[in-house]
């Protein structure tokens, strides 16, 4: 018998012991589960992904197999100090400096424009650029049960849906035991299982949580079928303004650099694929998250298609683009002029708007001028993520 076949032997008789407690009640909710190679860990603080910018951040503490259990071929420290967070094995060196916001490869002198961040007193780093730089691959699903964020090694055993159908019970219970950290109970007489301090996690933060009801939250997109024009918009964006980039995997394999430039902007990426059936646009989408794990290791869920096309594929998983209205700047027209035009035509929205564009020199042009008018009417770009879309 393989070695395969035994690991998952044994995982199966592990969840089957543990159906053996009544299912709790769930709901699709923003929490993400943590899994280092075939090993879930608990749903707490310590291992609690977060969206930021549209990037996927992971506590620096996952790398770390004093907290994990599990060794990823790396060692991970963090120097209060200096506030510096470093990975490191025999031949690269990463570290994250906190305080000067750089990302620096200690044995080269690159620099990233991916950083790490502070959630809660606690450094996340950016979940692919650790993957890419290491040489480990990781994975993003939806699950019953609300996401779970797979970080692999070659020793990984298991595929997704493998794991996914044998941890279903284990992911249940990791799920009760957070639900119970929130709301403890007293129960002096309990003799129960469950020992060590009960850590209370902190739920994915929203970055729109703080928003006045009398906003509207807005999104764009920018319908990207040209490399040349993809770039024009991005040297466009001002820092600290993320977007949503859909790409057609034409332009993903032509150009891996504007791909990797897009995700370490922050901004997200989704797959435009426009097949003239449903089985084409199918194939469009696998093709184009192919090409991104390829490329990054990374997938992604975000999709622009066909409107015939939207609930198939939302049914499947898909998060699909919902256009409010479409703009198409022309060469004449001027910057003011096409922003004054566009509020004109968003007057009277009072609850979500998505704005898509096409990625051209245009769109370049007037899009500053469109976002400030965009903001002074109290219209919010928000950050588009699979999970706030």
């Amino acid at each position: 018998m393989s070695l395969k076949r035994r690991l998952l032997g044994a995982l199966l008789t592990v969840v089957l012991c543990l159906g053996l407690l009544a299912p709790i009640p769930v709901s699709a909710a923003d929490l993400y589960f943590t899994s280092i190679n075939d090993n879930l860990q608990p749903l707490t603080a310590d291992t609690m992904p977060v969206w930021s910018g549209g990037t996927l951040y992971v506590p620096y503490s996952v790398f770390d197999s004093n907290s994990t259990g599990v060794k990823l071929g790396l060692e991970c420290s963090y120097e209060r100090t200096s506030n510096t967070v470093t990975l490191y094995n025999l031949r690269k060196m990463l570290v994250f400096n906190l305080n000067t916001g750089t990302t620096r490869n200690e044995l080269t002198g690159e620099t990233y424009s991916a950083k790490a961040i502070m959630r809660n007193g606690r450094p996340y780093l950016p979940l692919y650029l650790v993957c890419d730089f290491f040489g480990l691959t990781y994975s993003y699903n939806t699950i019953s049960q609300g996401y779970l964020v797979r970080i692999k090694s070659s020793a990984v055993v298991l595929s997704d849906e493998m794991f996914i159908d044998a941890a279903g019970d284990f992911i249940n219970r990791r799920l009760r035991e957070y639900h119970q950290s929130l709301n403890p109970t007293p129960d002096p007489g309990s003799g129960g299982s469950n020992t060590g301090t009960t850590v209370t996690p902190t739920p994915v933060p929203d970055d729109d949580e703080d928003e006045s009801s009398a906003t509207v939250r807005t999104y764009l997109a920018f319908r990207c079928e040209d490399a040349a024009g993809t770039a024009a918009v991005l040297d466009s964006l001002s820092e600290g303004t993320y977007m949503l980039f859909l790409l057609t995997p034409q332009v993903m394999e032509e150009d891996p650099g504007l791909v990797r430039r897009i995700l370490g902007s922050g901004h997200s990426i989704g797959i435009l694929a426009q097949g003239d059936s449903l089985a084409q646009t199918r194939t469009l989408l696998e093709q184009g998250n192919d090409i991104l794990d390829q490329q990054l290791h990374q997938r992604t869920t975000i999709a622009c298609v066909p409107d015939g096309h939207r609930a198939a594929l939302e049914a499947e998983g898909w998060v699909c683009w919902k256009e409010t209205l479409a703009l198409n700047p022309s060469d004449t027209v001027g910057a003011n002029t096409f922003a004054s035009n566009t509020m004109r035509r968003l007057n009277g929205r009072t609850y979500r708007t998505y704005l898509t564009l096409p990625a051209n020199e245009n769109t370049a042009r007037v899009l500053s001028s469109l976002l400030r008018q965009l903001e002074s009417n109290d219209f919010v770009v928000s950050v588009p993520t699979e999970t706030h879309l």
